[in-house]
């Protein structure tokens, strides 16, 4: 075979080879699909803690030290289990006031520590403020009713699902009112998945008995599931 014999056949395989790759790639239907589902939480978790002010460090830290020592062991004496203990925060600084004719004064230090504490018996809520405040707390931050780890899982399967055929529904509507026919899928991505709990946070104004009573009386509310999900379908 003579050289311009060779480049022909390779000038025709070339030519099939970039039709074939145009013909693959082709057009195609971008969708999103959504859900939203409602479920009960199976989880609540509650913030409390100690904020004081002493003349030293040494002082406002053994105090708050020992405020959080008592309310682990009156959660603990309550049937809450030490892995359902965790310190969320923690500080120690200078706390000042202002005045106009000192400026900028030092009163003392401030010692804050938070616990993080977890039930999966929702009524137990107010019972858990009861012993923190009992034992010493004089913060109750937020109580937060969730998904437990399982049950998070498990609702993000049918929550993305969801998603998944709306999507699928939406591309199949946009082929037909073009007239044209639904091909192949091309990609998947998830966009974004969040189960949002129900937080309540206690009145600022809320301290001691008053504290306890009012979160006792609160009442746990839905969660929020919800799932986007991105498609891409070849159009035949």
């Amino acid at each position: 075979m003579n050289i311009k014999a060779i480049l022909t056949v390779f000038l025709v395989i070339a030519l099939v080879a970039l039709t074939g790759c145009q013909q693959g790639e082709g057009n195609t239907i971008n969708v999103a699909g959504n859900s939203e589902l409602t479920v009960e939480p199976d989880e609540a978790e509650v913030w409390a803690g100690i904020s004081i002010v002493r003349e030293t460090a040494e002082e406002a830290q053994a105090e708050a030290n020992k405020v959080i020592n008592e309310m682990i062991d009156g959660l603990r004496y309550k049937g809450i289990m030490e892995k359902d203990i965790e310190t969320e925060s923690l500080s120690l600084y200078e706390e000042r006031t202002w005045t106009e004719d000192e400026g900028s004064k030092i009163v003392g230090w401030r010692a804050t520590q938070t616990l993080k504490v977890k039930t999966s018996d929702l009524s137990k809520v107010g019972e858990i403020v009861d012993v923190a405040v009992t034992n010493g707390a004089n913060q109750v931050n937020n109580i937060n009713f969730q998904l437990s780890e399982e049950k998070d899982k498990e609702y993000k399967q049918k929550a993305i699902a969801e998603a998944t055929k709306d999507a699928k529904e939406k591309a199949e509507a946009i082929a037909e009112s073009l007239g044209v026919g639904l091909g192949k899928l091309k990609t998947v991505s998830e966009s974004s998945y969040y189960a949002r709990p129900y937080m309540y946070a206690l009145e600022a104004k809320a301290a001691g008995a008053d504290m306890v009573e009012e979160a006792a009386n609160v009442m746990p509310r839905d969660v929020t599931v919800t799932a986007n999900i991105n498609l891409v379908y070849y159009v035949k």
